[in-house]
């Protein structure tokens, strides 16, 4: 059975962790601002009240196999959040639903996405 580790009200900053198995992990009221992550499994993560400005998220998926093929993840979802003047760059968008959301000023491609849609509606009545 594995060791049950309870850190509480601690200051372990510059902490390292490697080749661990955290899986059901809980952590409440982490600075983890300036942390850096690699090579990690966040299946089935569910985070809430998070602060995630000035956030990177780079090579997201599955790793490509040795052809450069990059296998389907499962869906992610994100609800209730604030991702203004965030960007996506070189993203596989295919099939994302996006859903009672204010896309004032969003653009696809330099296009703003309220003009196609107003165009839509025009021509699609």
């Amino acid at each position: 059975m594995p060791n049950k580790i309870s850190i509480k009200h601690d200051d372990i900053a510059g902490a390292e962790f490697e080749d661990l198995n955290m899986a059901g992990a809980q952590f409440t009221n982490i600075n983890l601002s300036e942390a850096r992550f690699h090579d990690i499994n966040f299946s089935d993560v569910y985070f809430t009240a998070a602060l995630i400005g000035g956030t990177t998220f780079k090579h997201i998926g599955p790793m490509p196999d040795k052809e450069g093929k990059q296998a389907r993840q499962r869906p992610v979802t994100f609800e209730e959040g604030m991702l203004c003047d965030s960007v996506f760059r070189r993203m596989d968008m295919t099939n994302v639903k996006i859903v009672d959301c204010d896309v004032a000023g969003m653009t696809i491609d330099g296009i703003l996405v309220t003009e196609l849609l107003r165009k839509w509606k025009k021509s699609n009545g």
